[in-house]
């Protein structure tokens, strides 16, 4: 069997969305002939724990987990923080009234930490992964980020070790959403655009999410460029009744995702249909909407705390449509999220805001899972909306019938296709 070490930040029971597509990933590389090996850390600022990932891992593979420098810890300790409180997701946001040492704490990870604030891990990453290569006598390298700092320390890896080498993005790199709330100074920046030009120059083959950022890439570096799709997994068929018609999202809300029109097209509806209708938050919502659902009082709106994957995807079995804003930024079109591969996989239909002509229109029109909305559609919402309230006033339930569609967006027919990455890169016979 041919190995391949795979190098990744997060890793179980680290949770979020940046966890699942590794995981999928190795769930099934021995399926096709290739042992997976990790190189991650011991102790990542993570957003949330996730124990129910650990156990889509197979026995097979190998994890072997090194020291790190976290800053985020010395950020806990300036601000008062406890040392095992979890760093959100949108530390990087800024929000009302926060203090002046959160302001001092952004500009120096604006401008000190570049690419990101994981750069600590470059000098470990290298040092203990010639030590896991010399004993593992791995075939090749894959390096998946962010944080983007690992795709460095993957590079000097390959060099060092002479071995082929296939960075995968998840996000683009110095067009990064969360970087719009980043001081950055115009060195700063440049020096970050330099980094991430070495890094898509060096690699033998990349690999990323969507066509929109295989052309953002393409445009700085010309190189072998592939889309490998984070997945669905374990296609449901549950067919769950429920009392309330179940409007569901997953995952952190935050300042750059649009609700709006979502709002608008349920306040629309007559009180009677409203009355049925719960609108359902789990996980991280940020403080400014908090408010607005405040304000909302002929909405049923319900928040939760973030649940563990296993727990989250049973829960969202009741939902009878799911829903996905997508953050606005520059490259809005070009993003689709672990979540939107969770959402196919329970066959809900999927309700998205975002740009005009976004990638994940054509995976809904494709597997018939839903639709893609502009940011000021409150009418087709609504439309949209009592399509499918009309069904689950008829039976209590809505499920697509669209299993036969999914499998070019599913973990394992995207684990094949990286397999065959890793044969062209090798120089092997690709059946």
């Amino acid at each position: 069997m041919k190995k391949v070490l795979i190098i990744t930040y997060y890793w179980p029971p680290a949770g979020g969305p940046g966890v699942q597509r590794v995981v999928k990933f190795v769930k099934y590389l021995s399926q096709f002939g290739w042992q997976p090996i990790i190189l991650t850390v011991k102790n990542p600022s993570s957003p949330t724990d996730d124990n129910s990932l650990i156990s889509q891992i197979p026995q097979n593979c190998k994890v072997y987990k090194t020291d790190t420098f976290e800053p985020f810890n010395l950020y806990k300790k300036v601000t008062g923080k406890k040392s095992n409180e979890k760093i959100p997701k949108n530390i990087l946001e800024k929000r009302d009234n926060e203090k002046i040492i959160d302001k001092f704490a952004r500009w120096i990870r604006s401008n000190c930490f570049i690419p990101d604030a994981r750069l600590g891990w470059i000098h470990n990453l290298k040092k203990e992964g010639m030590k896991i290569i010399e004993n593992e006598k791995p075939d090749i390298i894959f390096s998946t980020s962010p944080p983007h700092s690992l795709q460095i320390g993957a590079k000097k890896l390959a060099k060092k070790s002479g071995l082929k080498w296939v960075a995968d993005f998840r996000d683009p790199w110095s067009e990064a959403y969360w970087l719009q709330e980043l001081k950055q100074s115009k060195l700063s920046k440049n020096i970050n655009k330099r980094l991430e030009k070495s890094v898509l120059k060096n690699s033998d083959s990349i690999s990323t999410v969507s066509t929109g950022v295989v052309e953002m890439f393409r445009q700085k570096v010309d190189n072998n460029y592939n889309i490998i799709h984070n997945g669905a997994d374990n296609i449901s068929s549950s067919k769950i009744k429920t009392d309330k018609f179940i409007i569901l999202f997953l995952g952190s809300l935050g300042k750059y995702h649009q609700i709006e029109s979502l709002l608008k097209a349920i306040n629309s509806l007559s009180n009677d249909i409203r009355e049925k209708i719960e609108l359902k938050f789990v996980g991280k919502v940020f403080d400014g909407y908090l408010k607005i659902f405040d304000k909302q009082k002929g909405i049923n709106i319900t928040i939760s705390d973030y649940l563990p994957f296993n727990d989250a995807m049973n829960l969202a079995k009741e939902a009878s449509v799911l829903f996905n804003p997508i953050p606005n930024s520059s490259y809005s079109k070009s993003m689709i999220g672990a979540k939107t591969y969770d959402y196919l996989s329970l066959r809900k239909p999927i309700l998205v805001l975002s740009k005009e002509g976004n990638a994940i229109e054509k995976i809904l029109n494709e597997t018939e899972s839903g639709k893609c909305f502009k940011l000021d559609d409150d009418l087709k919402i609504k439309e949209f909306i009592l399509k499918y309230y009309k069904i689950w006033t008829e039976q209590k339930f809505v499920i697509l019938d669209n299993e036969n569609k999914l499998e070019k967006y599913t973990a394992k027919y995207n684990v094949a296709k990286l397999v065959k990455i890793f044969d062209e890169v090798l120089g092997n016979k690709v059946k």
